[in-house]
């Protein structure tokens, strides 16, 4: 059987898709945590049937923290947006709007763990042969620096590059952050896609693909639908086939954002925690 909050998340869900087509007020204005809260706790529940443990049931103040911490990750996009103005809010509140933010990591991150549970590409084993050569050939802190520092500068220039040079920087707006926080975590030593490709781990990588792809369908169906939403303003100059609101090659946008989440979830525990990921350790 599913814990107790896993049946309130359904609930949750059921209530939201319902409450979009009735659009009762204030609920249509909270759709957000609602059926974003009810998705985390109903996918919290299953990875907790399937593997006895979970981030909601054996985690609780880690799970608190990723809320908090899901606040000042989006802002870092928001002040992106201002610069690309690539998205634009309809019938939102602003205090209804960080509440929103709080759900952003749990989301990602949840479903990552389900899709880990599930093992799927659990039988990839991706792994770059030369960052292997490197952690055998040399010395660790010498490997360290040598693997990072090249994706470090790419990350510095990546970042920058949307607030010079908007129009033609979007899309580095969701690859800048994964390029500069992941060398940042490797020379930390904390969980890092170079350091799982360096171990023979690198399907996780396609783990996080995945997940971020789900987030992104679930994201723009529920989006919609909804009575506060956004939409997008891509610069490309043509016509674009959408999927929902959102354009089908900005899907491709969830993929590195899903390694955003994850990175710099991994970078905050390092301020508080030199505990293994509770994500990962599940």
């Amino acid at each position: 059987m599913l814990k107790w909050y896993g049946y309130l998340g359904l609930a949750l869900l059921m209530l939201a898709n319902i409450n979009f087509i009735l659009v009762i007020q204030p609920l249509a204005e909270w759709y957000i945590p609602i059926v974003w809260f009810g998705y985390i706790m109903f996918i919290d529940s299953i990875v907790y049937y399937m593997k006895g443990r979970s981030l909601m049931s054996n985690h609780a103040k880690e799970f608190a923290f990723m809320a908090l911490v899901s606040v000042p990750f989006w802002l870092i996009f928001e002040i992106y947006n201002v610069f690309t103005n690539n998205w634009t809010y309809i019938n939102y509140i602003w205090y209804v709007h960080i509440v929103d933010f709080t759900t952003i990591m749990p989301a990602v991150l949840e479903t990552f763990t389900l899709v880990m549970a599930l093992e799927v590409f659990s039988g990839i084993k991706l792994e770059f042969p030369s960052l292997s050569r490197k952690r055998r050939d040399r010395s660790p802190k010498s490997h360290v620096y040598l693997a990072a520092m090249p994706l470090m500068i790419l990350g510095v220039i990546a970042v920058f590059l949307p607030l010079f040079a908007p129009y033609v920087g979007f899309p580095f707006v969701w690859i800048g952050l994964f390029l500069l926080l992941d060398p940042i975590n490797y020379i930390l030593g904390r969980d890092s896609i170079v350091l799982w490709c360096s171990r023979g781990k690198g399907n996780r990588m396609l783990q996080l693909f995945f997940a971020g792809i789900i987030m992104g369908l679930f994201w723009e169906f529920w989006n919609y639908m909804a009575y506060p939403k956004w939409i997008y303003n891509i610069p490309l100059g043509m016509p674009m086939l959408k999927l929902f609101e959102m354009p089908l090659v900005g899907y491709l946008g969830y993929l590195p954002f899903a390694l955003d989440v994850y990175l710099f979830y991994e970078l905050s525990r390092a301020l508080i925690s030199k505990s293994k990921n509770p994500v990962i350790s599940l």
